[in-house]
């Protein structure tokens, strides 16, 4: 599902929001047994698309439109290996090398308030610099994925469209929360892990605490508005696997 907001000096380049808004179905074995098994996917990744949503309406309210066009992408099968994205990056509705970056929503801080954010893939596109002064301006921290060896850069819909080029930033709820700190934000996150990462029971409840999904979401606005409202096109850094195909498309 696609939505696109025109731009107004720049109508032609265009910056994607995107999250995946699928899940696994139904575990028919629990339905037979009488038991609800949906696989509603809350915080995944529900809440990544309803992130989107908020973002869209956001900038729809302004009152001058953004200088560049923006996409509003919600992708299918991404739990069946990246399918609705690699669809969308085949067969794109505007064309890559115009597509200035973009910013993937994989799931959206419910634990509240932290000090940092995570870039997944920190250090691979000049992206990072953008992230970490809209974060400055709040008093928030960039820092790296704490769990590099299980390979999510690989694992979400932005990896599709950085396998064609586009420069993209996959931003992740932080750990050190601000009154609890990084104890906290590491068993929480292990607990999710543990007890709700794609199973049944990942839904909504009322234990959730959203306020830090309010400050991370307004953060993603800042970040994609640095590249909207601007005439920079970021590149991924020298040495990494995409820059070259960046760098052929844009030729």
């Amino acid at each position: 599902v696609v939505g696109m907001l025109q731009g107004s000096e720049a109508p032609d380049e265009y910056f994607v929001y995107m999250a995946h808004w699928d899940h696994f179905g139904t575990d028919e074995a629990l339905v037979a047994a009488g038991e609800d098994g949906i696989y509603n996917g809350a915080f995944d990744n529900a809440s990544g698309t309803a992130a989107m949503l908020e973002i869209a309406e956001a900038y729809g309210m302004r009152s001058e439109r953004p200088r560049r066009s923006i996409l509003f992408v919600a992708v299918t099968a991404e739990e069946q290996g990246l399918l609705g994205s690699r669809h969308y990056a085949e067969n794109p509705v505007v064309p890559l090398g115009q597509t200035v970056a973009g910013l993937n929503m994989d799931a959206i801080n419910n634990i509240g308030p932290t000090h940092d954010l995570v870039l997944v893939g920190y250090g691979m596109s000049e992206l990072d610099a953008l992230a970490e002064r809209a974060a400055g301006a709040t008093s928030r921290r960039i820092v790296a994925d704490p769990e590099p060896e299980k390979g999510y850069y690989f694992r979400s819909d932005h990896f599709e469209l950085a396998k064609q080029g586009v420069p993209m930033v996959y931003p992740n709820d932080g750990i050190d929360h601000v009154e609890l700190g990084e104890s906290y934000g590491r068993e929480r996150r292990e607990q999710y892990v543990n007890e709700r990462y794609h199973m049944v029971s990942d839904e909504f409840d009322d234990t959730w605490d959203l306020s830090g999904a309010v400050s991370d979401v307004q953060l993603y606005y800042e970040i994609g508005a640095a590249v909207i409202d601007s005439d920079i096109w970021p590149n991924w850094n020298e040495g990494t696997e995409f820059r070259a195909i960046r760098d052929e498309s844009r030729r």
